[in-house]
């Protein structure tokens, strides 16, 4: 069920990318969020790596943030190329947003690494998707390919990390903490596309309105009364004092 459900998502990616990635200042935008998204894990990562008291956790932690620095670093760059191709300027708000979320502190050990595996397996799938969909493009199909490569370095270590607590007993706390993340990311998901289908619904009541509904009312209200169209001659005001105290 679940590499069904891989193989959906992996065909859903290829079908939005030309809707997506359809521009040059389009294209250079994603990258830089993902530059922004590679910081933000690489400090998340670098903290997992203070925290954690197993040398071999600490380890692989720390060399999960070196790898999510330098694809931050390789998508920054490439976005400023493209930018710089396409006439755009790049701010530096993304990587000024990319902050500390403290996911080890807030998730634990087990939820964390659950956490991992989930987004850097959905991470992997998305760099394939998009490495297939710029093959006509061999810097950016490149990139795509290297990043996917060390991701999935970072699924399999997570992996075996939950396959190993399952064994050692830890079964029910991994499937808890599986469940916890996918439930997590599926309400995220929901809070998302509530806020874009709210902004679409606002939209067209709005035009629905301005567009036909005072059109319609313009046209009943000159059709019952024919004398109150056009403009009007206003009566010079009174010019008194009593008047000249009066606001209005």
């Amino acid at each position: 069920m679940t590499a069904t459900l891989h193989g959906l998502f992996y065909w859903l990616l290829r079908l939005l990318a030309p809707l997506v990635w359809r521009r040059e200042a389009k294209i250079a935008a994603k990258l830089e969020g993902f530059a922004a998204t590679e910081a933000g894990s690489a400090l998340d990562m670098l903290k997992a790596a203070e925290l954690a008291h197993d040398p071999k956790l600490r380890r692989l932690f720390f060399r999960h943030a070196l790898d999510e620095a330098r694809h931050a670093q390789l998508f920054r760059a490439q976005a400023r190329a493209i930018a710089a191709s396409a006439h755009q300027t790049l701010s530096s708000h993304n990587l000024i947003r990319a902050t500390r979320q403290n996911l080890f502190e807030r998730l634990g050990l087990v939820r964390f690494v659950a956490f991992v595996y989930l987004a850097e397996r959905r991470g992997e799938l998305q760099f394939r998707a998009l490495r297939a969909h710029f093959r006509g493009r061999p810097e950016l199909a490149t990139l795509f390919e290297q990043i996917a490569k060390e991701e999935r370095f970072h699924v399999s270590y997570s992996q075996k990390l939950l396959e190993r607590w399952r064994a050692d007993g830890q079964a029910a706390a991994v499937r808890w903490a599986l469940f916890q993340v996918r439930f997590d990311r599926a309400r995220e998901a929901w809070l998302r596309s509530g806020r874009v289908l709210g902004d679409v619904v606002s939209q067209l009541l709005l035009g629905t309105i301005y567009l036909v509904v005072l059109p319609l009312f313009a046209l009943i209200s000159r059709a019952l009364d024919p004398t109150a169209i056009g403009w009007k001659r206003r009566e010079s005001p009174t010019s008194s004092i009593d008047a000249a105290r009066r606001q209005y």
